[in-house]
């Protein structure tokens, strides 16, 4: 049927991104003013602890807005909490802000709470699009927090299908990183959104249309909980009297010391098939859906020994064998986390990655031999993240990485040069690594990237 002959119908639909250690989107049949369970909870009065973040050449004093933002966001919830309590609060906070130079030597264990900045998300540069992430560890009754700090813009794609010879039609928000600094409006509203979540808050639901108000500056914030990184018009930022309540609900009036007892249950549905795995094992995680209903969902979380996030994805009736990733590569355990959002009920189990010694060692004697990388590498990388020297020149500097073998050139490429824009997620690379927030093979990772998709080729 000619397009001009289907009747075309709008369909409002926003989408979201991830605002957590697992991402939900909301959907109409949940009710409005609904606070999705989180399974965390602090078991005394937290100390939060705040990693400056490696210093960044484009922009020299992030580092202490950002540790000055979150200082600013512990007094707000410790004030909002304690409000009408006098001189006897019981919702103590503790902050410990942890320099650049004590990065090495900080006592972690004291750290209930910890929180680290980055530009963007550190694993996979072209994944999902985020202001923050929480990443509990069920095991160790701890909570990792991560802030990012380039700005974020909205960038709505119209996207059309047809259904029954009718075209409908929608507007998704497809967000986009502009390697500028965010807003204080962003980076206040996502800290103070990370700490409720290692509170224990989940993501305040409201219907998409009042969403879409909100997230357009048409309608105040009922919760700083609500779940979106773009804010085009809401200029405050606030821990609302419905987001005091969720904490008192979930701890009593007690405060954090003295606490009622956790409503959330460990459900034991969760294990993988092995303890044991060597690379390139397949990794069964066995989830028992028995109690699901056609209805009902959950978030897994894959987190390594550092409590950083592997894996994220749902889960249903449907899939309850799941396969994990080729991730997997390191010597060490990993926890897998399943989370229900909306009973608040969560499981969680462990597995080890072991490399054969003989392979270890062949490893390492590879990486040893290939990746002896020179000083002036690096500072051409520096300095190109600064913007003092071209991409010409930048990737004339990689002649040398195809010389030792490196960095291969695919037998495919043409000898051209200069085929494409190196993506500005290189640039950002660059200057992690100079700074040694990268290392070299994930910083080579990403020149092999450039060569084998014909980017700025270096020639044979």
């Amino acid at each position: 049927m000619p397009r001009s002959n289907i009747l075309k119908k709008a369909i409002l639909i926003i989408s979201l991104t991830v605002f957590l250690g697992f991402t939900v989107l909301p959907s109409p049949a949940f009710a409005t003013g609904y606070f999705l369970q989180m399974p965390i909870r602090v078991q005394h009065s937290p100390t939060i602890c705040a990693i400056e973040p490696q210093a960044n050449p484009k922009f020299p004093t992030v580092g202490k807005q950002l540790l000055d933002e979150t200082e600013y966001a512990v007094i707000d919830w410790k004030t909002k909490l304690n409000e009408g309590l006098g001189r006897h609060p019981v919702w103590n906070i503790n902050l410990v802000k942890v320099s650049i130079s004590e990065k090495n030597s900080f006592d972690y264990s004291k750290c209930d709470i910890t929180i680290n900045y980055f530009p963007e998300p550190q694993k996979g540069p072209n994944g999902f699009i985020a202001t923050g992430v929480t990443i509990p560890n069920f095991e160790t009754g701890k909570t990792n927090i991560e802030i990012y700090y380039s700005d974020i813009q909205p960038n709505w794609v119209k996207k059309e299908w047809v259904q029954n010879n009718q075209v409908y039609y929608t507007y998704v928000d497809m967000p986009y990183y502009t390697g500028l600094v965010a807003t204080s409006t962003q980076l206040d509203s996502t800290i103070r959104h990370e700490i409720g979540h290692s509170f224990g808050l989940g993501h305040y639901i409201v219907p998409y249309d009042r969403l879409h108000n909100i997230i357009n500056g048409l309608e105040d914030m009922p919760s700083i909980m609500i779940d979106t990184v773009t804010v085009l018009g809401v200029k405050h930022y606030d821990i609302t009297p419905l987001d005091v309540s969720q904490i008192k609900s979930t701890y009593g009036d007690g405060g954090f010391d003295n606490q009622a007892e956790s409503k959330h249950q460990q459900t034991h549905q969760l294990n993988t098939d092995k303890k044991l795995y060597h690379p390139n094992e397949n990794i069964l995680l066995d989830i028992d859906t028995r109690t699901f209903t056609e209805k009902s969902f959950a978030e897994i979380l894959v987190i390594d020994s550092n409590n950083t996030m592997i894996e994220n994805f749902g889960v249903s009736k449907l899939n309850s064998t799941i396969l994990l990733s080729d991730k997997y590569q390191k010597n060490g355990t990993y926890i897998a986390e399943l989370i229900n959002p909306i009973t608040g009920d969560f499981d969680f189990t462990s597995f080890t990655m072991e490399i054969p010694s003989s392979q270890s060692k062949n490893i390492n004697q590879k990486t040893s031999t290939t990746l002896q990388i020179p000083s002036w590498v690096k500072n051409n990388a520096k300095w190109w993240s600064q913007g003092l020297i071209s991409d010409d020149e930048f990737t004339s500097g990689l002649q040398f990485l195809v010389n030792q073998g490196i960095v291969k050139i695919p037998s495919s490429q043409s000898n051209s040069a200069h085929a494409g824009k190196i993506p500005d997620w290189i640039k950002t690379d660059a200057w992690l690594w100079a700074a040694g927030e990268m290392s070299d093979r994930e910083f080579v990772s990403g020149l092999q990237y450039l060569t084998d998709n014909g980017i700025n080729q270096v020639p044979k």
